[in-house]
């Protein structure tokens, strides 16, 4: 459902401006609600003023930030030249990109001492 090109443009991309209203334009349908459930279990949602989906929603974006506050991630570099990954997801129920190559690295003395204080 998220990957049908008659609801978004370019569904393998990942362009967050898709969300976004501009030059006129309607933003494309926010994803949140086929990922977060639909029918009966949306309905439960909707009852609760969406707390299952503003739960998750907090949990990955503040796991998603405090990953990127003490990490950089970036391409492999192999004799001088960026290698760069192969876009192809499997298929099936749940989408995942096929194994690659990167860097992650502490960002900071301080950063790497945050994570090893939080690995104890």
């Amino acid at each position: 459902m998220l990957n049908d090109p008659q609801t978004y443009s370019n569904p393998s991309e990942f362009n967050p401006e898709h969300f976004l209203a501009k030059d006129g334009k309607e933003p494309e349908a926010d994803p949140r609600r086929a990922c977060f459930g639909f029918g009966r279990r949306f309905l439960t949602l909707v009852a609760f003023d969406w707390t299952g989906l503003h739960l998750a929603d907090a949990s990955i974006w503040i796991c998603a930030a405090m990953s990127l506050a003490v990490f950089d991630v970036s391409k492999v570099v192999e004799n001088g030249v960026e290698i760069t990954p192969e876009i192809d997801p499997s298929s099936g129920s749940i989408s995942h990109p096929k194994p690659f190559e990167c860097l992650i690295k502490a960002c900071s003395e301080k950063a790497l001492a945050l994570i090893q204080e939080d690995t104890y």
